[in-house]
């Protein structure tokens, strides 16, 4: 048997043994309760996942979900034993996430930050008492994380932000402001980046901390989106103490740490956790086929485009699990964001082809304004992450080797 051989045996052993645990806990967590073409469940399409109002029971299954997976050594296929892991490949995680969406297990977003963002910078420059400490926490969803990235006055420019952390014996006392912080009002710590070092050059005078969401000096104040949501926070630091156990990685390396996070993030926005699930494809294709004859031929051309954006986005995920040369490594996660939020915006548009002006107002008619939602969360995807202008930026210099822009230009 060759290595291919063994691996897609190992692969195929896996999905069985998953597929039989998630029978046996289906009927526990809802599973299978999805909408269908007899307008059954709730009639919401969502771009951007947001926890609304009374989502207090919402969050309390997914934690209960994501421990279950945990205990049964599901919630990290690919992670280390012995924080929680078993050692296999990132396909192995993908299998999971591919076959609970399969068969309709509710979304684990709240916990998208802290798997895909918090969790990997910990894990890679993090010391080995604080990866013991928060890896199997996060993992397990006894903790929901967030990132603490974004300024008022440094968005994008994450080289600027201007929160400050002061050394004081064993510990650091942080003050600053941080928004646009995905799942802050959830959280029980947060990923933060802050300036240790104001006479060092922009880069280098930056730290990673972990701060207790908890703790006195911290305060969240949801910020509410056109969707209706309030998924986004402003955070408010004023100086909070934050143990030195709490740093990820040295004094001064917060940059190199900030670059592993948003790389996953990128990574994970476009793959099976991305918007762009069979749920919604589903969805649209129900949508499109019912009301193609009264959309009228006029968004033929706009369906080529969608199937095409999301072949594309399909193919690329393929090639980054499988074959992405050491050379395109670097940009993967840059190239599938753009793909994604292509696929997305083409969705949104086929969408408001085909419905017209009643995905403009609520006539109680079903999967109609639904959509509404989708369209309007949209935009939001082209700045998450990193904006389509820097991941434009990382493609031209770091994969195909374009000189920078002149200054003042």
């Amino acid at each position: 048997m060759t290595i291919t051989q063994e691996r897609q045996t190992d692969l195929t052993d896996f999905r069985d043994g998953l597929r039989a645990f998630l029978r046996r806990i289906a009927d526990d967590f809802g599973a299978g309760a999805r909408l269908s073409d007899e307008h059954q469940g709730c009639d919401r399409i969502a771009s951007v996942e947001e926890l609304r109002e009374g989502h207090e029971d919402r969050v309390r299954l997914v934690r209960r979900l994501q421990a279950a997976l945990y205990d049964a050594g599901y919630a990290w296929p690919s992670g280390p034993t012995d924080h929680g892991g078993r050692g296999l490949s990132a396909e192995h995680d993908l299998e999971v996430e591919r076959l609970m969406n399969e068969m309709g297990f509710p979304s684990r977003e709240a916990l998208f930050v802290g798997l895909n963002i918090v969790a990997p910078a910990v894990r890679h420059h993090g010391g080995d008492e604080l990866r013991a400490r928060v890896l199997p926490a996060l993992y397990r969803g006894d903790a929901i994380g967030c990132q603490l990235f974004s300024e008022p006055g440094a968005g994008s420019d994450l080289a600027g932000v201007s929160a400050r952390a002061v050394r004081d014996g064993n510990d650091w006392i942080i003050t600053g402001q941080k928004v646009w912080t995905s799942m802050a009002h959830l959280a029980d710590l947060g990923e933060a980046l802050v300036r240790t070092d104001p006479d060092a050059p922009k880069h280098a005078g930056l730290t990673m901390f972990i701060i207790d969401m908890d703790s006195p000096g911290v305060t969240v104040r949801p910020i509410r989106q056109i969707t209706g949501g309030a998924a986004f926070n402003e955070v408010f630091l004023d100086e909070v103490r934050v143990p030195d156990a709490n740093r990820i990685g040295g004094a001064g390396e917060g940059w190199r740490v900030a670059a592993t996070s948003l790389g996953s993030e990128r990574s994970s926005m476009s793959g099976s956790t991305g918007p762009v699930t069979p749920h919604v494809l589903d969805r649209l294709h129900g949508l499109t086929g019912r009301l193609a004859a009264e959309a009228g031929p006029v968004h033929h051309e706009q369906v080529a485009r969608t199937v095409t954006a999301v072949a594309a986005l399909r193919a690329a995920e393929e090639l980054t699990e499988k074959s992405w040369s050491h050379t395109l490594a670097p940009i993967s996660g840059s190239v599938l964001k753009m793909l994604m939020v292509r696929a997305v915006d083409e969705i949104g548009r086929l969408a408001q082809s085909v419905l017209g002006e009643r995905i403009y107002f609520d006539s109680g008619e079903w999967d109609t304004y639904a959509w509404s939602e989708f369209v309007l969360g949209a935009p939001a995807l082209h700045i998450a992450g990193g904006t389509d202008e820097i991941q434009l930026n990382v493609i031209a210099q770091r994969g195909l080797g374009l000189p920078r822009p002149p200054k003042n230009t």
